[in-house]
């Protein structure tokens, strides 16, 4: 559903009396808004996504910035950025708690994977060093990964998939000694090509997996475990009062924002997940 010009004023109009406040910290007209997105919204395109779906039905602009979720709900917390979507729940409430962030409302759902050296290519320990390939238990499949000696690779600090790897290693009764670690702050998709060139597993989430085209030998070896499920969440930011922002909270729930959600892959609307 596409907003007409008077229905955006009136839009608007609703939001500036429902927070007067809002509307005179930041009165500067099409200042665009910006929204924080966990690396991983970026990297499956879903970012995008939505930010061409906004801006098609209410014609304000909208600015992604892609981001670790702590290092964004840092920036939330401190007003530089307007919304922030991530999958960082504990550090999601811990805001909310606090008074420094409101509004938050569950997005999409998404799952992990563990992927390794298996399709095929020459990595330096051959394929599948851990035999993991087909292993239910998430928490089991990385023990094994740690004595076998192949290397496991986490991405940014601060990310989903970091947040959701340390639950894991704590399920299955911490990270042994000698777990060979290999860390990279880059995206994911330089990231999936490292690990690939150097024969490593690393969790990825499923829509940044899909969308790769730089995976190279890596595969799917473990998947399914309710674990490895993912729940992404949107908060507004008490401090930097932008005026769209409860109206993109609103578009995100209704039905032109769910929509949009609903035709990226690997994405789901049911918030039934099981957050790590």
């Amino acid at each position: 559903m596409s907003f007409t010009p008077l229905r955006r004023r009136l839009l608007l109009t609703s939001l500036a009396l429902l927070a007067p406040g809002a509307l005179r910290a930041n009165p500067q007209p099409g200042v665009p808004l910006t929204v924080g997105m966990a690396t991983s919204l970026v990297d499956s395109a879903l970012a995008e996504r939505v930010r061409r779906a906004f801006a098609g039905d209410t014609g304000l602009a909208l600015v992604p910035r892609p981001g670790p979720s702590a290092r964004l709900l840092q920036q939330l917390e401190r007003g530089e950025i307007d919304i922030a979507i991530t999958h960082a729940p504990a550090l999601e409430l811990a805001l909310e708690q606090q008074g420094l962030a409101s509004g938050r409302q569950f997005v999409a759902a998404s799952d992990f994977v563990i992927a390794g050296p298996a399709a095929g290519g020459a990595t330096p320990r051959g394929q599948d060093p851990a035999d993991v390939r087909g292993e239910r238990d998430a928490a089991r499949a990385l023990q094994r990964i740690a004595a076998s000696g192949a290397p496991f690779m986490y991405t940014a600090e601060g990310c989903g998939a970091q947040f959701a790897a340390d639950a894991l290693w704590q399920a299955g009764g911490g990270m042994p000694a000698g777990t060979v670690l290999l860390r990279s702050d880059a995206g994911m998709g330089a990231t999936l090509a490292l690990a690939a060139q150097v024969g490593a597993y690393l969790l990825v989430d499923r829509p940044t997996w899909a969308a790769s085209r730089r995976r190279g030998s890596l595969a799917v070896l473990v998947e399914g475990d309710a674990r490895l499920a993912t729940r992404f969440h949107a908060l507004r930011s008490s401090r930097s009062g932008h005026p769209s922002a409860r109206l993109f909270l609103q578009w995100l729930a209704g039905p032109a924002g769910r929509k949009a959600l609903a035709a990226a892959p690997h994405y789901r609307l049911e918030d039934g997940a099981t957050a790590l």
